[in-house]
């Protein structure tokens, strides 16, 4: 099992969180019924921004993009990695983003910009995986 890497650290974070798998039906009176499906949420996003990092460290992220071949395999993020930034000790980021049977797979390419001469940004777009 293949593991993001905890180094760089992101300078910033957008988290969306999933929803979980229902359905609603409706009786020929109006009445609706909704059913729960599971207990999990289902696709929860996460992007990440590397602003002005060593090229070096924006090849770590393409690495191991090329390891996981692109958006098929998933892989594990521990919380220091998707959490970095995230000061609250408990809270909704902490319990959904840490959940133990969860993992990760790149929703799309990596995004790289250069700017300035040996320092790229890196923009990474996650999509969580129920196992």
């Amino acid at each position: 099992m293949s593991h993001f890497p905890r180094h760089p650290v992101p300078t910033g974070r957008t988290y969306t969180a999933g929803n979980y798998s229902s359905g609603t039906y409706r009786a020929q009176s109006g009445a609706e019924i909704r059913i729960l499906f599971g207990n999990k949420r289902l696709g929860s996003t996460v992007q990440l921004v590397y602003n002005n990092i060593p090229d070096a460290d924006a090849e770590v992220i393409l690495d191991h993009y090329n390891s996981v071949k692109g958006t098929f395999e998933s892989f594990e993020a521990g919380g220091a990695t998707l959490n970095a930034g995230w000061t609250a000790t408990t809270g909704a980021l902490n319990t959904t983003v840490m959940v133990t049977d969860t993992e990760w797979r790149y929703a799309q390419p990596p995004q790289l910009q250069s700017g300035y001469i040996g320092l790229s940004s890196v923009t990474v777009d996650l999509v969580a995986v129920t196992v």
